[in-house]
Parts: C-alpha cells; structure tokens; sequence
C-alpha cells in the first residue's frame, strides 16, 4: 500500500522526464552506513535513478550553512554530523499532535550552491537532498570531491512527513527555530540521482537533448 502511494505521489509531482527515467524498482539506500559506502554504492549508478533513503539524514537551509561556514572561517573543523550524514535542505514546520514530524518539505536547492566546494572540500555535504536544479559550481564541486546531489519530491511534503519520517529531533542552534540544524529518521524516503561524483548532471542532459530535437 506504502508503495502504491509513493507511486501516485511521484506521478503527480514529478517531471515525465524524471517520472520514466526513474520507472522501476527503487534501490534501497542504507544511510546507516559509512559515508565511504554509501558513496561508492551512488557511485554505481546514473543519474535520475530512483532510490529509497532509510536512516539518517541532517536537515538544514541557509542559516544553519552560514554557521557551518563561519566554523571553517574559523580554524574549527565540521562536526561530525555533517560529515557522517547526508543533509537535506528544509525547515520542519510545527508538529502535529501524533505526528513524529510536521510538513517537511525541500527547499530550493540554488541557494545553498556557495557552499558546496567549501563543505565538501573539508569531508562533509557530501550527499545533499532538496528541489530543483543546482549551478555549474556544484557539478563541478561533486565532481572535484566525490558528492552527489538528489532530489526530493516538492509537492507533497506533508505525506512525506506522515509516511517516511519517524524521527525528528534539534542536533544544534535550537534557538534558531526551524532554521535551526535538525536530525531526522526515514524509512523508505524517495530520492532521485540528479547530480553524481563524475559530473553529470540530470537537469543539464535534458536540456541538452531538447537542444540537439530543436536543431534538427
């Protein structure tokens, strides 16, 4: 049932191009694993494949980067969360009485494009999850140091909360709210491969297929 859910789910949010790439079965991620392993298990396969997330994931946006930011400016290292996990780009909302997780849902990946190179270069972001397309500087950042990007579905972040969320819990600055850094548990949390650790990027190889059909 939990899957012919995420089926409608997916058919109603997701681009066709991405719907029929990623048709099939999904492959099972195990987050609570290595960061080494799981990268060379992404590693294995292209972009817009389907993936099913479960364990843990870091959830942050742009404040909770600045901060992260103004450690290295710093000469303070990362912390570990950061390195160990993947993060996702949202902000919960209020949670529901009976509910492990209010609305959860990605925000706009662009803005947190500058600091890409920056986090991976000293060992985290190294997977990060959120919506949308991303600049040249992250294709060549994952690239550069072997991250990878994915997408999330936009549209239903409540059904997400309610079926893929089990924990949410406040890892650091809980005076920023929901801007602060979160921590959540998922079961089988839909993702896409949208930009990999060789370069390739989803978003750009549509728009160049579009281009080449035009200059026909």
């Amino acid at each position: 049932r939990r899957r012919q859910r995420q089926r409608c789910i997916r058919d109603r949010y997701l681009p066709p191009a991405l719907r029929q790439a990623g048709e099939g079965d999904a492959v099972k991620v195990d987050l609570n694993r290595p960061m080494k392993e799981i990268l060379a298990q992404l590693s294995q396969y292209p972009v817009s494949t389907r993936l099913s997330l479960t364990g843990t994931i870091i959830v942050g946006r742009d404040i909770a980067h600045a901060k992260l930011k103004e450690r290295i400016e710093s000469g303070e290292d990362l912390p570990q969360y950061i390195k160990d996990h993947p993060i996702y780009y949202a902000g919960p909302a209020k949670t529901p009485a009976g509910y492990p997780s209010g609305s959860l849902g990605p925000t706009t990946a662009g803005r947190m494009d500058s600091y890409v190179d920056l986090l991976q270069s000293h060992g985290g972001s190294m997977i990060m999850l959120a919506k949308g397309n991303r600049s040249q500087q992250v294709t060549d950042a994952c690239k550069k140091h072997g991250g990878f990007y994915l997408g999330s579905i936009g549209g239903p972040a409540a059904v997400l909360a309610q079926q893929s969320i089990k924990h949410l819990e406040c890892v650091e600055y809980p005076e920023l709210g929901m801007e602060a850094i979160w921590k959540i548990e998922v079961e089988d949390f839909p993702a896409f491969i949208l930009v990999d650790d060789k370069g390739n990027d989803f978003f750009q190889q549509i728009v160049s297929k579009q281009c080449a059909n035009c200059a026909k």
